[in-house]
């Protein structure tokens, strides 16, 4: 074996090495990513769901404008329709958060 070689044999471990950094890099690019949007996904569902519950609460549309002191009481009933459609799309999320209760 002579000097080129052995040359030869550490560029090709260090080239071996630097591909494998770069697909460990683009691997977790991509599963950030997925999480991102994922995330993003779930959001949005819940500004979706919101905006529903709040349909069928009866603020929205063409309601009047709230009256000084009528703002609780409509969140309020906003945020009872909101969780009582969260937890049918979600339920183990919901006795997850019952058991959480529990504890305290």
């Amino acid at each position: 074996m002579n000097a080129n070689d052995h040359d030869h044999d550490h560029e090709d471990e260090f080239d071996d090495e630097h591909e494998h950094e770069v697909e460990e890099a683009l691997e977790e690019a991509l599963e950030l990513d997925t999480q991102s949007q994922i995330f993003l996904e779930m959001r949005q569902q819940n500004l979706d769901l919101l905006r529903i519950a709040a349909e069928v609460a009866g603020y929205s549309g063409g309601h009047q404008p709230l009256r000084p002191g009528d703002m609780k009481g409509a969140m309020k009933t906003i945020w009872e329709i909101y969780s009582e459609f969260y937890a049918w799309i979600d339920p183990e999320e919901t006795d997850e958060d019952d058991e959480e209760e529990d504890d305290l």
